[in-house]
């Protein structure tokens, strides 16, 4: 009897694992908000229940709103856990173990819930500030009714929360956005195959485990801010932090964004084009050397970027 109780055992893994490896897909839509923001969505499934979560590769932890969780998840303790935002927004409240079903792949993960919202000291006038809780929506820039009750940080970056990919056992996955003015979704490949992930030139993380060395290049006359740098599909327009004062280049400016070490990988954008999703923002901040950048949105419109959790890259293909 012990025997046959072993070796169920033993099947019941071999099955876990082998649904880990399984190979899924799921559509990525964008949506735009009332103000014109960008902001790209997927489907999750989070204690039975179907639910519009924000795509964030700049985050780290599935991050719910209690109105998408159930009454027994919305009161069961936890330890408690805050997270923020570049916006400024922050969110309190407790880790809890809930089933979850991403792209199919299902399990009991660790994600965040959010029971309360307030601003960072350095920015008191956040999304958060200026609209009633009961009408907030992850990634919805404060507006009423707009943004999700979710939020998927798929970013590389240890956390209290993980990676919910990584707690359902997935270790590679490519991100492809929607192009901007094509009315196909873009997508999520979970566990893709070895033919899938050729061709991808690999760049491996620096830094807190979410970034890779990066430069924003002016064409004429010649500039460049290099610093750590992050592709970020929750954040439109390019954001430079840096420990002095550097004016943003003008509108129509011709430039390009370099990713990796000698043998780096460029793309050409243009200032201040919506279509390529680089408009320009610059934050001074003491001791922010080397630079930080976000490319934001920008580089998912010409590349395929392939997420290694094992190897510790992020690589990139032309689309």
């Amino acid at each position: 009897m012990l025997g046959r109780f072993l070796l169920g055992l033993c099947l019941l893994g071999v099955a876990t694992a082998t649904a880990a490896e399984v190979r899924s897909e799921l559509p990525v839509r964008e949506v735009d908000l009332s103000n014109g923001t960008r902001r790209y969505v997927v489907d999750v499934q989070i204690d039975g229940k179907q639910v519009e979560a924000g795509l964030d590769t700049g985050s780290t932890g599935l991050r719910v709103l209690p109105r998408a969780l159930s009454p027994d998840a919305g009161s069961v303790g936890g330890q408690e856990v805050s997270y923020f935002y570049t916006s400024g927004t922050r969110f309190h409240g407790r880790a809890i173990r809930v089933p979850v079903s991403i792209g199919g792949i299902p399990g009991d993960i660790r994600l965040m819930r959010i029971d309360r919202l307030d601003c960072t000291p350095e920015q008191p006038r956040c999304p958060a500030a200026r609209i009633d809780p009961t009408r907030f929506g992850i990634q919805g820039d404060g507006l009423p009714g707009e943004g999700f009750a979710a939020i998927l940080g798929i970013g590389l970056k240890p956390d209290a929360v993980q990676n919910p990919l990584e707690q359902l056992g997935v270790r590679r996955w490519i991100v492809e956005l929607p192009t901007p003015g094509s009315n196909i979704a873009g997508r999520l490949i979970l566990n893709p195959g070895e033919a899938e992930i050729a061709g991808y030139k690999r760049v491996s993380l620096i830094g807190d485990g979410n970034l890779l060395p990066g430069c924003l290049v002016a064409a004429s006359p010649h500039s460049s801010i290099c610093g750590d740098a992050l592709l970020d599909t929750g954040a439109p327009g390019i954001r430079i932090v840096t420990d002095h004062t550097i004016a943003p280049w003008p509108q129509g400016q011709a430039a390009e964004i370099a990713v990796g070490g000698d043998a780096r990988l460029t793309i050409p954008i243009q200032i201040g084009r919506r279509d390529q999703a680089s408009a320009m923002f610059v934050v001074s901040r003491p001791g922010a050397d080397p630079p930080r950048i976000s490319f934001g949105i920008a580089p998912y419109f010409r590349w395929s970027v392939l997420y290694d959790a094992s190897a510790r890259q992020i690589g990139l293909r032309g689309r």
